[in-house]
């Protein structure tokens, strides 16, 4: 007898069998899954419990289980036979769906979270970071292979004991974890598996502890660096060796840089309105398309703040002069072959700038790290430092700040205050 099963599942558990069979031109896959089917909805008709019968009045007549009623059944009537087939198969199948959403694991829940996110404009890149998270940490856990409404707070407590066990992650990544099960959870109650999310029950301050230490990757250009880069290109011509240039007079992003028109540029000011995004879309099966850039006139975070006016020091100014002079054409300031610039060519630019000058190489957002820097110890105000990197609140830019080792005018003030 033929198991009931919806097309969907038909297309999924044979899949790959059927699309080898209409290939070698021995079945046509549509009129298959069409007939399977049509058997499916023939054995719900013939095992439904209830008598379907037409009445004088020319209506048909049924039953179908309803818990809430007081015989556990309630009657429905159509037109046609027809209609009243479908009204059986329809509540069949949601009843299907029901008991099935019932039973769904975590593992099975976070795929219909992730297409849902995708589908409801969820960033392409947070939901890549949602994936390798999930790989990394859950994919293979306890947890995942539970059914939802049966996880409990100990479950959760157990899981987040797990995985900082012998220090083995940083509290920022604990975090992003937390967040993707908050985020799961909150779409189970939307789904109507859970009443409340029982992420929101744990007590995180208890892992801290637990935790490593971050070590910031995020070093910025040493003055002395940065002296020998601008040094080097100074009589550089190139397109590359311009944009690297002007990154060290600006506190922009590299999606901002790529995508500076040259109507954007002023006398004395330069005028930030659009960003280069790149973005991977992910597919129904979960995986990745290929890589695509888009100019989107937001700014990352698509923050207000982000649309903003910078200065250009007469060292910046003669940079974009120079450009100007040297490539007339095109609507950006900096293009290649028609185009702007990739973040990733730029990069690799700027590694073969620090091995002819045999500094540690650092990519372009460590530019904009160094700018922050160089410019809050020169006594830029934070709240200025903030408008011009583009930040709405000025705890994100101090983090952009890098504090170096005690100069030598800090540890006179400290002999000076305390040798007496």
């Amino acid at each position: 007898m033929l198991t009931v099963a919806t097309k969907r599942e038909y297309e999924c558990s044979s899949g790959e069998l059927l699309h080898f069979l209409e290939k070698s031109g021995i079945i046509d896959t549509e009129d298959l899954l069409n007939n399977l089917v049509k058997m499916k909805n023939k054995e719900i008709i013939e095992q439904h419990p209830y008598n379907i019968s037409q009445g004088t009045d020319g209506r048909w007549r049924t039953y179908l289980p309803d818990a809430t009623k007081p015989n556990g059944r309630r009657q429905i009537a159509k037109a046609t036979e027809t209609a009243i087939h479908k009204a059986i198969i329809d509540d069949y199948e949601v009843a299907g769906d029901k008991n099935n959403l019932a039973n769904t694991h975590l593992e099975n829940l976070y795929e219909k979270w992730m297409l849902w996110r995708r589908d409801t404009g969820t960033d392409p890149k947070t939901i890549k970071e949602n994936r390798n998270d999930w790989n990394k940490y859950l994919k293979n856990s306890v947890l995942a292979k539970k059914r939802v409404k049966d996880i409990s707070l100990v479950d959760l407590e157990d899981f987040f004991l797990s995985i900082t066990g012998g220090h083995a992650i940083t509290f920022k990544c604990l975090c992003n974890v937390r967040s993707e099960l908050s985020g799961i959870f909150k779409f189970a109650v939307r789904q109507g598996l859970v009443q409340h999310s029982i992420v929101l029950d744990v007590d995180y301050r208890q892992y801290r502890t637990r935790c490593k230490p971050s070590k910031s990757d995020k070093a910025p250009y040493t003055d002395d660096e940065r002296k020998k880069v601008l040094a080097y290109l100074a009589d550089k011509t190139d397109v590359y060796s311009l944009c690297i240039e002007l990154a060290f007079y600006l506190c922009l992003r590299i999606g901002e840089l790529q995508v500076i028109e040259k109507a954007d540029v002023g006398s004395t000011e330069l005028t930030i309105g659009r960003s280069m995004r790149r973005q991977q879309i992910m597919n129904d099966d979960l995986s990745f398309g290929p890589i695509q850039y888009t100019v989107e006139e937001r700014i990352k975070g698509n923050q207000t703040a982000g649309f903003r006016t910078i200065p250009l020091t007469p060292h910046a100014q003669a940079i974009v002069e120079k450009t100007l002079a040297l490539y007339p054409e095109g609507e950006y300031l900096f293009m290649r072959w028609g185009k702007p610039l990739l973040a990733n060519t730029f990069n690799k630019h700027l590694r073969r700038v620090c091995k002819a000058l045999d500094i540690p190489y650092r990519p372009s957002h460590q530019i904009r790290f160094s700018t922050a820097t160089k410019l809050h110890e020169a006594g830029v105000p934070l709240n200025q430092l903030s408008a011009l990197l583009g930040h709405s609140e000025t705890r994100t830019t101090f983090q952009y700040i890098k504090q170096k080792g005690l100069d030598k005018q800090s540890t006179a003030t400290m002999i000076a205050a305390l040798d007496v």
